[in-house]
């Protein structure tokens, strides 16, 4: 009797906790099953974007780019569907995804510490970086002249240049100034000289022909010298060329080191906008990359900071105002796809990633879009 009045008095109990918090035992439940819940051909995810060319590229609602190219072939692979929407700006992204408006945003948007702690990141997908583009008039031929022959990648690449010639004057002549005294002097200074002539007239391919190795160390030494110098010649160039090209454009920012105290404008609340004011730049923020571009067409701004890949792609694009990416990239950065916190589809998702990178689909892909 005990007993069965013991387990009357449990079921009691059991039967009024139950009534007392109904929600919070189907809530939990409704959270479990959420958690578990599998992706499957019904899923349709929500994807939010903003224009980012090359990744994103928006034209009347029609989306293309690397970044949504390589979304297609996640979604291919995950076997779901999707819908996608257009925002403005990687802010409204985040901010999307947080408040449960999307479940995914992709475009070109950096993993930082400071976003990991709200949201979820997959995978890398993009390195890149940031660069600088500046727009001027073009400098006088007289002007470029003078800030070429100046610079230091000028005077850098010949030092290397007369180095590499002056060691091979001093082998040629160690080699033939026994057999070949006429031409390479025993004695040193005249020996050396006139070495040193014969690696100058071949190095820039003149070859005059009144000097020619006889042994078989001069002549294979020779022929490597003709072949090292077609390569010397060509980096040269390179260098030169490139150099030129930067002097062109009267805006006197080379890199970065030269943004403190001007005006540079970049997007609000990006690492872009970060950066500048930690190496003292006077910031100028936007609320989309066209508005920067207007504002440096207009002069209202020295220049821009942004991610490489879309500065490359505009001043590619556009060269009515003469826009120049210059310097070289800066403060590597990865970009990858955001998701809510703990979001039940970022295992799928980064296991996508991964097998597309392993059966050649993304080499494919980026290879499309930017080439080797």
């Amino acid at each position: 009797m005990i007993l069965k009045n013991k387990f009357l008095l449990i079921n009691t109990l059991i039967l009024l906790i139950s009534n007392i918090f109904p929600n919070s035992c189907l809530s939990q439940e409704t959270i479990n099953n959420k958690i578990n819940q599998p992706i499957n051909s019904e899923t349709n995810l929500k994807v939010i974007t903003n224009s980012f060319p090359p990744l994103v590229i928006i034209d009347q609602e029609k989306y293309t780019g690397f970044s949504i190219e390589l979304w297609d072939a996640i979604a291919s692979e995950l076997n779901i569907d999707y819908t996608i929407k257009r925002k403005n700006n990687v802010q409204e992204l985040i901010d999307g995804v947080m408040a449960g408006e999307a479940d995914v945003a992709i475009a070109g948007i950096s993993m930082t510490s400071e976003r990991e702690k709200i949201i979820d990141f997959s995978h890398p997908i993009f390195e890149s970086g940031l660069k600088i583009l500046v727009s001027g008039k073009q400098a006088s031929p007289f002007v470029v002249f003078l800030r070429s022959f100046f610079s230091p990648i000028l005077w850098n690449t010949m030092g290397f240049l007369v180095i590499v010639t002056i060691i091979c004057a001093h082998l040629m002549w160690f080699l033939e100034r026994k057999k070949n005294s006429e031409m390479f002097p025993q004695k040193y200074f005249k020996g050396i000289w006139e070495s040193f002539w014969w690696s100058i007239v071949t190095l820039v391919t003149v070859g005059y022909g009144d000097k020619t190795p006889i042994t078989f160390g001069g002549r294979l030494l020779a022929t490597l010298w003709m072949f090292t110098g077609i390569l010397l010649i060509s980096y040269f160039t390179a260098s030169v060329s490139s150099d030129l090209t930067l002097h062109r454009i009267q805006a006197n920012i080379h890199s970065y080191h030269d943004l403190r105290d001007k005006k540079v404008g970049t997007l609000a609340n990006t690492t872009s906008a970060n950066f500048l004011q930690m190496i003292g730049a006077e910031v100028i923020t936007y609320n989309s990359i066209h508005k920067a571009y207007s504002a440096l067409k207009n002069q209202e701004i020295r220049a821009i900071v942004y991610d490489a890949p879309v500065l490359m792609y505009y001043a590619k694009q556009d060269t009515k105002y003469n826009l120049q990416v210059v310097g070289h990239v800066f403060e590597p950065q990865d970009y990858a796809i955001v998701l809510q916190l703990n979001s039940i589809y970022r295992q799928p998702i980064n296991e996508a990633i991964l097998t597309l990178k392993e059966n050649g689909t993304y080499n494919e892909i980026y290879q499309k879009w930017f080439g080797n």
